[in-house]
């Protein structure tokens, strides 16, 4: 089987990063053994190339982004980290076909690119965990942009189509916390908003509800003061007309952020 094989919803707290956390990790255990076991299920995929979208990307307000740069790299040396810098090559042929495919679908796209070093910490976080899984395969970094949700659900779908055509496996990595704002001295502030808005979208992507999720209330949404929820539009777009089956691995959030980690098998 090719086209979009797996698809996961993941965090990016740098603490969970040991020598970041220096033991605050211990407090998000449950997010740690979710990322370890993410990281088994996408091996067993195999992939050939993944697609992340980070919410720390560069980015356009109103365009989706997506990187043309022949190769990426990035470490988490700004945090402290001394885990080793990683590198991927571009897999510009899939670059190509989901400008042509978005383009198809009325949905704008253009580059993102900052030279070789442009991963963040929203892309270097997941690959301390998933990068196990992905040796040999390429990358591919994107961003959202604000725009509507459904037409962020719209590129999803022209994700899949790119990914179809391209032959290849194709994992699809949307990087995002949910609500900062969950209790009070949280690093957003408090709105107890926040965690109804977690509540509703975990509920929906665990029976993949996207009509519940690109129907969410905007007050909720703005209140929540998230960065997540974008990158699992897109990859619920990504899925839809798929047989996938949804898991919610985990979700926490001691320190008033909104920690999920979510896979999304597809099943042939």
């Amino acid at each position: 089987m090719t086209g979009i094989v797996f698809g996961c919803l993941v965090p990016h707290p740098p603490l969970i990063v040991p020598d970041v956390g220096k033991g605050g990790e211990r407090e998000i255990a449950a997010t740690t053994r979710a990322m370890e076991e993410l990281t088994d299920k996408l091996s067993r995929q195999k992939p050939d190339t993944a697609l992340i979208i980070s919410p720390h990307s560069k980015y356009h307000s109103d365009t989706m982004g997506i990187s043309t740069e022949p190769s990426s790299s990035g470490d988490m040396s700004v945090w402290g980290s001394t885990s080793p810098r990683q590198t991927y090559d571009n897999d510009l042929d899939l670059v190509k076909l989901i400008q042509e495919e978005a383009m198809k679908a009325d949905i704008p796209i253009r580059p993102i690119n900052r030279g070789s070093d442009n991963l963040d910490h929203g892309i270097m976080v997941p690959l301390y965990f998933l990068g196990k899984a992905l040796k040999g395969a390429s990358l591919v970094p994107l961003s959202f942009c604000w725009l509507s949700l459904k037409e962020h659900f719209a590129f999803g779908k022209a994700i899949r189509k790119a990914a179809e055509k391209s032959k290849k496996r194709v994992a699809l990595i949307a990087s995002g916390d949910l609500s900062h704002r969950l209790i009070p001295g949280a690093p957003a502030g408090y709105d107890p908003m926040g965690s109804i808005f977690d509540q509703r979208l975990v509920n929906a992507l665990s029976c993949l509800d996207a009509k519940s999720v690109l129907n969410l209330d905007k007050e909720i949404i703005e209140r929540a003061g998230e960065c997540g929820l974008r990158p699992a539009v897109i990859l619920l777009g990504a899925i839809d007309g798929l047989k996938v089956e949804p898991r919610i691995l985990s979700y926490e959030g001691p320190f008033g952020v909104g920690y999920a980690v979510a896979s999304f098998e597809v099943v042939s």
